[in-house]
C-alpha cells in the first residue's frame, strides 16, 4: 500500500473498514494499524469523526469520551467498557484490567508494555489501593523524582510516608510508607525489613537487569533477595518492548508455580513517520515495508515549524557533546528563532527557582549568565545527565505544564519519564540502543481523553530511513542467564563485586565488599586518617566553618591522594589526583553547608577571574587578555587511564567567555556522581572502622560530614526526611523539634511561602 492511496477517500474509506476488522479480532496490536488511522485522520480528518466512538472503543481507549457508538461491534465493546467500570470503579483499558488481574492472581507478574499503554497509570493504583507498605524500584534517580511528585500530587492522606529512602520516621503519625528507590538504595530496605510489612516490591524499567556491570549484577541480586527475604510481598516487573518478560522469573530462580508472565502489543497511541532531505524539504514514509510501499510521500510543509506555530511540542534527540558545545544552537537556529519569550506568572515562577537553586541569571554577558534559563523563558528545554537532579524536576515540572516548545535531550528521557512530546526529531540513530530509540520514539503522541485520533510524529534525516525501519522492526530480548549465573570475568573491581553478591558478604551497612571494608581497615592507613582528622578538627570554627591555611590545604589534599593510593593498592595517575583534588575542595563547600548555587558561584569567580575581570570593567579596559583558569573536568573514578589532567574548557578561553551552564553541570557531576555515590562510601567506612580501632569522636563526626555533608543532629533529622542543604537553609529557623516521631513547626511556619514549606508538608 502506498500512503499517497490513502489521500483518495473510496481507499481510504475502505482501509478505514478493514483496519477496524482487523483491530476488532486481534486487538490494537499492530503499530501499523494506529499509523493507517493515523494517515486517514490527517487526510480525511470528517471521515474518522464520522466513526470516532467506534474506533476508539475498537482500540480500547475507554477512558475516552464515547458518545454514540454506530456499529454493533462498537455497542458489544461499549458494554465491555461498562462491565469494567462497574468492577474496578474507573473506566480502565483492557490491558490495565488484565495488568490488575494478573497481579492479584499470583505472587510474581511480569510483563512488557509498549511506551503509551497506561501501565503507569494502573501501576499506580496498584501502589495507591495497597493498605501496606510498597516498594517501588527504577533505575534512576530521575525516575525516583517523576515517581516521587506523582504520588505526592495524588495521594493526599499524610498518614502515607511517601519516601526516596528507607527510614522509620514519622512514626507518630504514619500507617504506612510508599518507598521510591534505585537497586542501589534497598541496601537499608533488608537491614529494617522486620520494621515495615512490604505488601508488593515493583521493579519499573526492569530491563535494568541486562545491564552490563555492576548495576545489572546489583539489580538481579535485589531481586533474588527480596524473593528470598521478602517470601510474603508480591513482586511486579514492567518493561517496555521486550519480548520475554519471563525472563525475570527463570533467570532470578524465582518459583515457577507462583509466578505468570504476560507480553502485551497493544498500544494507545499512534506515530506516523516523516524524513527531512538534504535541501530541507519533508516527505512521509512508512515504517513497515511489508505493508506500506517504499515510496514516499512528500509532505509539503515544514511539520516542526508547524508545529511550534500551533503551541506544539517537539523533542529533538541529540547529542550531549552537542549541548555542552552549543552545536545545536546553530543546527536547530531556524526553530529556536520562532519561540518568543512567554509570559506567565507560572512559568516564571520555575524559572525564579531554578535560578535560585543553580544561581544563574539570564542576563547576557553578564556573570553566571545561564543559558539554559534564558531559553526556558522561550520555552526551550535542555535535558540530559548532567543536568541536577533538582533542575530536572524543575524542567520536567515545566514540560508538564505545557510550557515546552522545544526540548533537546539525549537518551536521559528513555526510562520511562513522562514528557510526551508532538514531534520527536532524531538527530542520531545508535543501532546498539535500539530500546533506548524505541522509548524515545514512544515519546511521540499524547494520550487524550478527546475524541480523536492521539497520534505523534517521527522525524529522522532521509539517509537513515533504512536503519530505522531495522530498528523498529527489531525484537528485544531480555537475557536468559542473570550476569550472577555467568563465567565472566572482567577487572578485579567487577569481579570482587559479584564474587560478594553471589555469597552474599556484600556490606549493607558500608555499600562495600568484605575486601573493600579489609582494606580500610589496613592499619597503614591509621596516620593518614589522624592526620586528616587533626587538621580538619583544629581549625573548624563554632559555626561548623573549616579555616584550613593554604600549607594545611595542601597537607589534608596530600593524605587523601594518599588514602585512596593505598585503597586501590597503586600510585595514583595525574588526572585521578586532579580529580580528588577538585573532589576535596567541593567536599569542603558542601561540609562548610554552601549551596549548590553558591558552590557554582565559587567555582565559576574562580575559573573566570572574577574580581580582577571587574576591576578592569570599573576602569574601562578590556578583559580580552585575561584567560580562565584551569579546572579538571569530572571523570570516574579509578582510571588507571588517566596520564594527565583535563581541562573542563578549552585552552586559550578567555575568562569572560566561562559558561556557567557547564559549570553547574560539572558540580553535579562531583557531588552526586563522585561524592555521592562513589566516595562518600569508601571515606565513611573508613573513619567508621577507625573509630572501632581507635575510639575517637571526632572519626563519628567526619564520617557524618562525609555521609551527610554536616554533623549536626538536627540538621541530619532534616536531611533524614527527604530536604536538600537549600531547603535546610530556608526552614531551619521554623523547625522547633525533629526526630523519628515527627517534626514539630513553629507558628511562624504557616506564613512561609508553599514552595519552601512544601518539602515537609506532607509530615506537618
Amino acid at each position: 500500500m502506498k500512503i499517497e492511496e490513502l489521500k483518495n477517500r473510496n481507499f481510504a474509506e475502505d482501509m478505514l473498514g478493514r483496519t477496524l476488522s482487523k483491530i476488532y479480532k486481534i486487538g490494537p496490536v499492530k503499530s501499523t494499524d494506529y499509523e493507517i488511522l493515523s494517515y486517514i485522520s490527517i487526510f480525511h480528518p470528517d471521515l474518522i469523526e464520522q466513526h470516532i466512538d467506534d474506533i476508539n472503543l475498537y482500540l480500547g481507549l475507554f477512558y475516552k469520551e464515547i458518545i454514540t457508538p454506530k456499529s454493533l461491534q462498537g455497542c458489544i465493546q461499549k458494554m465491555f467498557l461498562e462491565c469494567i467500570a462497574e468492577h474496578f470503579g474507573k473506566a480502565y483499558t483492557p490491558v490495565q484490567t488484565s495488568i490488575l488481574n494478573n497481579s492479584e492472581e499470583k505472587r510474581i507478574f511480569s510483563f512488557s508494555a509498549p511506551t503509551s499503554t497506561g501501565k503507569s497509570h494502573v501501576l499506580f493504583s496498584i501502589i495507591e489501593n495497597s493498605d501496606r507498605d510498597v516498594v517501588v524500584i527504577v533505575p534512576s534517580r530521575a525516575l525516583i523524582n517523576e515517581y516521587y511528585l506523582r504520588l505526592c500530587e495524588e495521594i493526599h492522606d499524610k498518614s502515607i510516608n511517601i519516601l526516596t529512602f528507607v527510614d522509620k520516621i514519622n512514626t507518630a503519625k504514619c500507617r504506612r510508607s510508599i518507598f521510591v528507590l534505585t537497586p542501589e538504595r534497598c541496601k537499608d530496605l533488608f537491614r529494617l525489613k522486620d520494621q515495615f510489612s512490604i505488601d508488593v516490591i515493583l521493579f519499573d524499567e526492569a530491563q535494568l537487569t541486562d545491564e552490563k556491570g555492576k548495576r545489572g549484577l546489583y539489580f538481579d541480586a535485589i531481586v533474588r533477595r527480596c524473593n528470598r527475604e521478602l517470601p510474603d510481598s508480591k513482586i511486579i516487573f514492567a518493561h517496555p518492548f521486550v519480548t520475554n518478560p519471563e525472563a525475570q522469573i527463570s533467570k532470578n530462580l524465582l518459583p515457577t508455580e507462583q509466578s505468570i508472565s504476560k507480553v502485551y502489543d497493544q498500544r494507545n497511541v499512534g506515530q506516523i513517520f516523516v524524513c527531512e532531505k538534504p535541501d530541507g524539504s519533508f516527505s512521509y514514509f512508512g515504517s513497515d515495508t511489508n505493508v506500506f510501499s517504499v515510496k514516499q510521500v512528500a509532505c509539503n510543509y515544514d511539520p516542526i515549524e508547524s508545529c511550534i506555530k500551533d503551541n506544539g511540542s517537539v523533542l529533538f534527540y541529540v547529542s550531549k557533546n552537542s549541548i555542552i558545545t552549543n552545536a545545536y544552537l546553530n543546527a536547530f537556529s531556524k526553530y529556536i528563532m520562532l519561540c518568543s519569550e512567554i509570559e506567565d506568572p507560572e512559568l516564571i515562577e520555575i524559572i525564579e527557582e531554578l535560578s535560585d537553586f543553580t544561581g544563574g541569571g539570564t542576563v547576557a554577558y553578564m556573570n553566571y549568565y545561564s543559558q539554559m534559563l534564558a531559553l526556558l523563558k522561550r520555552g526551550i528545554v535542555i535535558h540530559h545527565g548532567s543536568l541536577p537532579l533538582r533542575a530536572r524536576m524543575l524542567v520536567e515540572k515545566f514540560t508538564r505544564k505545557h510550557f515546552c516548545r522545544i526540548c533537546f535531550a539525549t537518551s536521559t528521557l528513555e526510562q520511562g519519564i513522562n514528557m510526551p512530546f508532538d514531534i520527536v526529531y532524531i538527530d542520531r540513530l545508535e543501532s546498539q540502543k535500539y530500546l533506548a530509540v524505541k522509548n524515545l520514539i514512544g515519546r511521540a503522541g499524547r494520550s487524550s481523553k478527546d475524541r480523536k485520533i492521539d497520534y505523534g510524529t517521527v522525524i529522522i534525516a532521509s539517509t537513515k530511513v533504512a536503519k530505522l525501519r531495522k530498528l523498529l522492526t527489531q525484537t528485544i530480548t531480555l537475557n536468559m542467564q542473570s550476569q550472577l549465573d555467568d563465567n565472566e570475568r572482567l577487572d578485579d573491581d567487577y569481579n570482587d563485586f559479584k564474587d560478594a553478591i553471589l555469597h552474599e558478604t556484600f556490606s549493607d551497612q558500608f555499600n562495600l565488599t568484605q575486601n573493600q571494608i579489609i582494606k580500610l581497615s589496613d592499619n597503614a592507613l591509621n596516620e593518614i586518617l589522624r592526620c586528616i582528622l587533626d587538621k580538619f578538627f583544629n581549625h573548624i570554627d563554632e559555626k561548623g566553618n573549616i579555616n584550613l591555611s593554604k600549607e594545611d590545604r595542601k597537607i589534608v589534599v596530600n593524605s587523601f591522594h594518599q588514602f585512596y593510593s593505598n585503597y586501590l593498592g597503586r600510585e595514583l595517575q595525574l588526572g585521578e589526583k586532579a580529580i580528588l583534588t577538585t573532589a576535596f575542595y567541593i567536599m569542603i563547600w558542601r561540609i562548610q553547608g554552601r549551596t549548590f548555587s553558591t558552590i557554582c558561584h565559587s567555582r565559576y569567580a574562580f575559573l573566570s577571574r572574577e574580581s580582577e575581570r571587574s576591576k578592569l570593567d570599573r576602569l574601562g579596559q578590556s578583559t580580552d587578555q585575561i584567560l580562565a583558569r584551569f579546572t579538571q573536568k569530572y571523570a570516574e573514578l579509578p582510571n588507571n587511564n588517566l596520564c594527565s589532567p583535563i581541562s573542563l574548557f578549552p585552552r586559550g578561553l578567555k575568562a569572560k567567555d566561562v559558561d556557567y551552564d557547564i559549570i553547574t553541570y560539572d558540580t553535579y557531576d562531583y557531588l552526586d556522581k563522585l561524592i555521592g555515590l562513589y566516595l562518600s562510601d569508601i571515606f565513611y567506612a573508613a573513619f567508621i572502622k577507625y573509630n572501632e580501632r581507635y575510639p575517637d569522636d571526632r572519626a563519628i563526626k567526619m564520617a557524618n560530614l562525609i555521609k551527610y555533608g554536616t554533623y549536626n543532629t538536627k540538621y541530619i533529622w532534616m536531611l533524614r526526611y527527604g530536604m536538600s542543604f537549600e531547603d535546610i537553609e530556608l526552614l531551619k529557623d521554623y523547625i522547633e523539634s525533629i526526630d523519628e516521631r515527627g517534626i514539630v513547626v513553629t507558628q511562624e511556619f504557616a506564613n512561609l511561602p508553599q514552595k519552601v514549606k512544601g518539602c515537609i508538608d506532607r509530615f506537618i
